[in-house]
């Protein structure tokens, strides 16, 4: 493995590219992309990372150097990236790669089968971390 260099469009630039370099080899993040100082710093995290929301509980064992943890960042970067047909843009490293796995955060609800409903117990629509796959 080695550096990577990623073109990922830009939000706060009308999405613009932008680029990541990622140096999965060293642990580090730079580029272009208004999202590098939020990646850095969680680089820059003690592991695990907790990236739970009230729609998931994630924890990133190694985002530094685990290209399925990365694949993470890039995705609350830009999350069209983890779709075709941004997704086979991506550098080969990420080639096969699934996101490293999150679980529905205890308050979803489930319906008979067991499979994530939209909604919390309460009823309230879970929003964006839904839905589960």
């Amino acid at each position: 493995m080695a550096v990577h260099t990623i073109n990922l469009p830009d939000m706060l630039y009308g999405r613009e590219m932008r680029t990541v370099i990622w140096d999965d080899v060293a642990g580090t993040v730079t580029g272009t992309h208004s999202d590098i100082p939020d990646m850095q710093r969680d680089l820059a995290l003690p592991t695990p990372v907790d990236c739970s929301s009230e729609g998931r509980v994630l924890y990133l064992h190694n985002p530094a150097h685990d290209p399925a943890d990365f694949l993470w960042l890039l995705g609350f970067a830009f999350s069209g990236i983890l779709y075709e047909p941004l997704r086979s843009t991506l550098p080969p490293v990420f080639d096969g790669v699934d996101l490293s796995p999150m679980e529905p955060a205890p308050r979803a609800r489930r319906d008979a089968e067991g499979n994530i409903t939209d909604r919390y117990e309460d009823g309230s629509f879970l929003g964006y971390d839904m839905p589960y796959s």
